[in-house]
């Protein structure tokens, strides 16, 4: 398999700290390793696995010394390393002064202190990966990459769509993908409509009717698609950061106005087709009112985030502030 960005498999080095909150990059880099060391006929051989909250650090290390069988390197694995104690450290930390060069010693954690002995050891003979959540950018050039390395073409419009619907928790982005490129089949774009058609089992499109009654400021349908959401098990923050990605989009075809809908597409990344709804949009909203829009947006993700009494109402109220002006 690939390896992750940024990890060094060639040769890997003797001591690696995987860690981070990114479950989906820290399961993909241990795999690369494995595949990276590892010869398959003889991991039952070469392979040893520990739980940190479950083990001593001293069998640890024994495993780290012992030499491997008829292979060039052995793989010592230890998950949750962040459950050691201190003085379980510090064999680890005395091993990693002279590791062995024929093992690849693998420390794995979500959340680990890079301050502690053994980690910060780590470092200095080998290497530290770590999986981050990404930010949304990120998160959409990560699904462009992912779709590329399996043959996938996928519109950016589309990788767009995903992070902001479905977050940036790459394995819920990755299961999403899976699906669109499912719907559309071998060799065919996994464009806007596959995505819409699969991510959240379907319910995205009323996504597309609450954000194009916003932008056309019809509360009633508004509210409709709304509550077809939230009844439906939408995420009430999930549906807030939608609808405030499309009143930001209006606000920039406002500020963009004059501009042709192909130009328009390209500047919002979006479709041109989305750039037509947006262009049409745009002048039923004053730069005043937009203004006044975003400051109430910090106000309404404060309280959602904060556990508003009826997150239901709380996200009617401000459909009713954006159609009713």
């Amino acid at each position: 398999m690939s390896a992750p960005p940024g990890l060094r498999l060639d040769p890997p080095a003797p001591a690696c700290l995987v860690h981070g909150e990114e479950d989906l990059l820290r399961a993909e880099a241990l795999a690369a390793l494995r595949a990276a060391v590892l010869d398959p006929a003889l991991a039952d051989f070469n392979h040893d696995r520990f739980d940190a909250g479950a083990c001593d650090a001293a069998d640890v290390v024994a495993a780290a010394r012992t030499v491997p069988m008829m292979a060039e390197r052995r793989l010592v694995e230890v998950r949750g390393v962040e459950r050691f104690r201190a003085e379980a450290l510090e064999p680890l930390a005395d091993y990693l002064k002279d590791p062995s060069p024929t093992t690849v010693l693998v420390l794995e954690g979500a959340k680990v202190d890079l301050r502690r002995g053994a980690f910060a050891q780590v470092k200095r003979v080998g290497q530290v990966f770590a999986c981050q959540p990404l930010r949304e950018k990120d998160a959409v050039r990560w699904l462009a990459d992912r779709a590329r390395a399996r043959g996938w073409r996928l519109a950016p419009e589309a990788a767009r769509f995903l992070v902001d619907y479905a977050g940036t928790g790459l394995a819920t982005l990755a299961a999403e993908l899976d699906k669109a490129a499912a719907y559309a089949g071998d060799g065919a774009p996994v464009d806007l409509v596959a995505v819409t058609e699969t991510v959240g089992d379907g319910r995205a499109a009323s996504v597309f009717e609450l954000t194009d009654a916003l932008g056309e400021r019809h509360a009633g349908a508004a509210l409709k698609a709304l509550g077809s959401l939230l009844d439906g098990g939408e995420a009430p923050l999930r549906v807030f950061g939608m609808m405030v990605r499309h009143m930001r989009l209006v606000w920039r075809a406002r500020e963009a106005r004059g501009a042709g809908e192909v130009d328009l597409a390209r500047a919002l990344g979006v479709h041109p087709y989305v750039a037509g709804k947006l262009k049409a949009q745009a002048p039923r909203f004053r730069e005043a009112e937009l203004a006044a829009a975003f400051v109430r947006f910090a106000r309404v993700d404060f309280d959602l985030k904060g556990g508003a009494a009826s997150p239901k109402r709380t996200l009617e109220d401000e459909v009713l502030a954006l159609c009713g002006g």
